[in-house]
């Protein structure tokens, strides 16, 4: 399609194709640059003749925009979870896509760190058998070992600290510290 004239049956033909096809079909060199130009040409004549044909040309060069514009998007997804890159973009496209892969990319990446940091924390904490809770303490503490077996303390009083659920519980029971 390299050097196609621009004509009224070239795009619905592309238009067919793209509605057809679940991928991004291939657009001749300078597509929408050259629809621009034919555009152009046909708003001219127009004026003069009746818009009815300039109406149905960008009614098809929408639904191409729309289909490319959807497929990009689903392609920015699978771009950004495989790194599979993707095929048939126009140079506009191709720009379109960078930019949406970049933020995507970005987003994924630091809100799957998060959630890997935070199933790794309270992992760690159920690998000791234990669940952290914050206390405050009401009073002096002396270092002690907890159910997790990892020294705590000492602490003063007004301190602030996370220990084991069960530890926790125990010296609230005795007034030596509540929860946070």
């Amino acid at each position: 399609m390299v050097g196609e004239t621009i004509t009224f049956e070239l795009i619905r033909k592309i238009q067919r194709e793209e509605r057809a096809a679940s991928k991004l079909t291939k657009l001749p060199e300078g597509f929408y640059k050259n629809v621009n130009s034919y555009l152009q040409q046909k708003k001219k004549i127009a004026d003069k003749v009746g818009s009815t044909e300039l109406k149905n040309i960008e009614m098809l060069v929408n639904d191409i925009f729309n289909r490319r514009e959807r497929k990009i998007l689903n392609m920015v997804l699978i771009a950004a979870r495989t790194k599979i890159p993707p095929e048939n973009l126009s140079e506009e496209e191709k720009a379109f896509f960078d930019t949406l892969i970049e933020v995507v990319s970005k987003r994924r990446k630091e809100a799957l760190a998060e959630l890997f940091e935070e199933a790794e924390k309270q992992a760690e904490g159920e690998m000791a058998g234990q669940r952290i809770v914050p206390i405050v303490f009401n009073e002096d503490m002396e270092e002690f070992v907890g159910s997790n077996l990892i020294n705590y303390g000492p602490f003063k009083k007004g301190d602030t600290a996370e220990i084991p659920v069960d530890n926790a519980k125990l010296l609230e029971e005795k007034g030596i510290a509540k929860e946070a």
